[in-house]
């Protein structure tokens, strides 16, 4: 790889909650673009026709460039915790998408957590110091979860120059896929999930985390504590996973149904 774009790779460590977007115009914009360039389209044209094959692969290279950029932690307390979580929360979600689901855990005090497509999922140690309880662990591991099982981050939209590498990457120009990867992560700036992609991740999120028999309550006491956070730095996550009041509500009254179908659990502590 140039020195230029290994320069540009040092800004990775900030942008890695944004990696996954960066694959998005692979299947919404690629036919459009081998149009242009007078080429037969591989049919990229929807996300839906994007395969699950091509998903895993970009996801996992993306993975490569995020854990050679952050230092993976792979032993404590925080770690054991959010591997006890991950063996009850990502069977759920594997069967309703078969794809290797995996979390890992990033030395970073930021408070962020993070999907890439086709199953990685990183979770910063900060979010996890916030996120006391396997409850609340839970809540934001079924809600990371939810982004690839209804493949959101892949029907992100990039800008420009993303879109100039991705007919690079299409057209088989690039012969490095974990480069263009990292080259496409570096035009990412802030985008956001919708308010929709949120209240479904949200919804499935909290279907994971009361089947696995976590406390019904917690989605809605991480959130609280989220948004004490607001305005003092150091939350990433609220960047790319914005949380409106009418997100804290619906986790309430969701929490609530839920207590009064099965009559009632123990707040979180």
């Amino acid at each position: 790889m140039k020195n230029s774009q290994q320069s540009k790779n040092s800004q990775i460590t900030r942008n890695t909650s944004r990696v996954c977007a960066s694959f998005a115009a692979m299947s919404l914009l690629g036919s459009t673009l081998l149009a242009t360039a007078g080429c037969r389209s591989p049919n990229f044209g929807s996300v839906f026709s994007m395969s699950k094959s091509q998903e895993v692969e970009l996801g996992q290279q993306a993975a490569v460039q995020v854990e050679r950029e952050n230092r993976i932690v792979t032993s404590g307390p925080k770690y054991e915790q959010l591997q006890r979580v991950a063996a009850r929360i990502l069977p759920l979600a594997r069967r309703d998408y078969d794809v290797p689901f995996s979390v890992k855990m990033i030395d970073n005090k930021e408070i962020n957590a993070f999907a890439l497509p086709g199953g990685p999922i990183y979770f910063y140690s900060g979010l996890l110091d916030l996120a006391a309880t396997d409850d609340e662990v839970a809540s934001v591991l079924g809600h990371e979860a939810t982004h690839i099982v209804k493949r959101h981050s892949v029907k992100q939209i990039s800008d420009a120059q993303t879109k100039g590498l991705i007919a690079q990457l299409a057209l088989g120009k690039s012969g490095n896929l974990a480069q263009a990867a990292a080259g496409i992560a570096l035009q990412i700036d802030r985008l956001k999930f919708s308010r929709g992609d949120e209240s479904q991740s949200d919804e499935v999120g909290f279907k994971y985390m009361t089947q696995a028999g976590y406390n019904p309550e917690a989605m809605a006491s991480f959130f609280r504590k989220m948004g004490a956070k607001t305005g003092k730095g150091g939350t990433e996550w609220l960047q790319s996973h914005p949380l409106t009041d009418n997100r804290v509500k619906a986790a309430e009254k969701r929490a609530n149904e839920y207590q009064q179908g099965q009559g009632g659990t123990n707040a979180v502590k």
